[in-house]
């Protein structure tokens, strides 16, 4: 599955220079660079590959943080509303 980020920057150097910090951030995760989009200021984009069992994770990872905000939040509510 293909994913597209777009690479911000007012001019040429400074998307190159966030170009290359997104290759090695998303390299990381396990995504493959494909190619670069160059379409001005922040409308730019890189194109990525990856599997679709790295974005389950990367969802499932944020749904997990969202819910323990949640939970969180509805145990402070709990314990200030009965005290």
């Amino acid at each position: 599955m293909q994913k597209s980020i777009v690479v911000g920057g007012f001019n040429k150097e400074q998307r190159e220079k966030n170009l290359e910090k997104l290759k090695i951030k998303y390299a990381k995760k396990g995504y493959k660079f494909l190619s670069f989009k160059e379409n001005g200021a922040l409308k730019s984009i890189a194109i990525f590959e990856v599997d679709e069992n790295i974005l389950k994770k990367e969802k499932a990872k944020s749904l997990y943080i969202v819910a323990g905000i949640f939970i969180l939040l509805s145990v402070y509510l709990f314990v200030k509303a009965s005290v």
